[in-house]
């Protein structure tokens, strides 16, 4: 559950003493418009986790303590890897809940319970049901792990932060520089650390998320003061693109009159299959007062997603995408709201996903070939019970969820991919 960046630049005014009316309808009861009822997909619960110290534990005990939760879930063919920052440690599961593999700090964690005495590796108790995995585990001394990926190869990537000792100060952007990625093997070896020139570089500022694409190579998102910044290396961890996202370099937003507008970059996700950056970019016009001709607020237009290739550094044609409707109620009064969606990911093959919240739980945008098939569906969920949820879209497009409640978490997916199938079979077959 990530907040979103706020980073306003706008045409003929000042930004200041706007930003407190970017969340105004969140502050009242929302429910979704239309009246047409919108599919859901199936939920399926694969497995819980229980609340605690031990290796197939989560430790999620801070959550009253202000501060955002950094578990994070990702999925990879089948088994999912969960990076539980409050405990300092990594896990990967199978489909059923069990542990295969386990990186964590040995001094916030006990010795897992499958380590021997003399300090050699156990199979599972999947051998006894004529399973092949085995468990493993390595110490590692994580800080504050976040953002996690893992590549066909099953090599794991995670966002960490340095010890204070190690943090560098950028005098040029007045920039604390202390995060890191750490690059593990399959089998859990420690290989090194990239920073911004690659193994052992300089820090990075705050690492907002991080991706792997078919090639295997690893894609950092960062954000800086006045935006985002992109750092694209090769599987072997050199530098390719080193791409700087300021508000100055963002595509103009074509109005045909002298309007006011406000533009957010929200969010920036990397292409799969080739080297091209989506960049989310949400739009708000200013309301002016019509008798003391001030602005009064700003109101929710539209979100374009511009395409920006790194070989030619071009900007395609945008691709829009529609509004999520929302019914804001005053008591008896109603009114119908136009909100972004959240940019979630693109599946290898090319469709674009987007979620918010609603009333039933969350909403998801799926659209593919600049717009042109849009489907809409539901992802069923008791939000009112929920206290913390990690999204992750593998490139196949099946939606997977790390969901916590007071009592215990969840590991739950949909198979939207079976649907991403469908319509290409029907494509194929006219």
């Amino acid at each position: 559950m990530l907040r979103k960046p706020i980073f306003l630049c706008c045409k003929n005014i000042r930004t200041g003493c706007v930003l407190i009316l970017f969340s105004i309808a969140h502050l009242f009861f929302v429910s979704c418009g239309g009246s047409k009822p919108i599919a859901a997909f199936e939920k399926e619960t694969l497995f819980d986790l229980q609340y605690g110290g031990f290796e197939n534990e989560l430790r999620l005990f801070d959550l009253q303590v202000p501060g955002e939760v950094q578990t994070r879930l990702v999925m990879n063919e089948g088994f999912f890897y969960i990076a539980n920052s409050e405990a300092a440690k990594i896990m990967e599961l199978t489909s059923y809940g069990d542990l295969i593999g386990i990186l964590y700090n040995a001094e916030k964690n006990p010795v897992p319970s499958f380590i021997g005495l003399n300090g050699s590796k156990t199979v599972s108790a999947l051998e006894a049901n004529n399973g092949v995995a085995t468990q493993n585990a390595v110490a590692y001394p994580f800080n504050k792990i976040s953002a996690l990926a893992v590549d066909s190869g099953k090599r794991l990537y995670a966002a960490d932060i340095l010890p204070r000792e190690r943090f560098v100060f950028d005098e040029k952007t007045k920039t604390l520089l202390r995060s890191v990625v750490l690059r593990f093997e399959s089998d859990g070896s420690f290989i090194d650390y990239l920073g911004q020139e690659g193994p052992g570089g300089t820090p990075f500022p705050y690492i907002k998320n991080i991706y792997t694409t078919k090639q295997n190579e690893l894609v950092v998102v960062c954000l800086i003061e006045n935006g985002y910044a992109v750092f694209w290396f090769t599987r072997d961890g050199y530098l390719r693109f080193k791409v700087p996202l300021p508000p100055s370099v963002l595509p103009e937003y074509g109005t045909d009159n002298s309007d006011i507008v406000f533009s957010t970059l929200a969010q920036v996700i990397p292409d799969y299959n080739s080297p091209v950056l989506y960049l989310k970019i949400d739009y708000f016009p200013a309301e002016i007062d019509a008798l003391t001709r001030v602005q009064s607020g700003m109101t929710f237009d539209q979100t374009l997603v511009y395409p920006l290739d790194l070989n030619t550094g071009i900007y395609a044609d945008p691709i829009a995408v529609p509004d999520f409707e929302q019914t804001v109620t005053y008591g008896y009064t109603k009114e119908v709201f136009a909100m972004a969606y959240e940019f979630l990911g693109v599946t290898e093959s090319g469709w674009f996903f987007f979620i918010t919240a609603d009333t039933e739980g969350f909403s998801i945008l799926m659209l593919k070939e600049s717009g042109q098939k849009i489907i809409r569906r539901r992802l069923q969920m008791d939000t009112d019970n929920i206290v913390y949820h990690s999204f992750s879209l593998s490139p196949s497009g099946i939606i997977s969820a790390l969901v916590a409640r007071e009592d215990k978490a969840s590991v739950v997916w949909w198979r939207t991919d079976t649907l991403i199938d469908s319509i290409i079979q029907s494509s194929r077959n006219r």
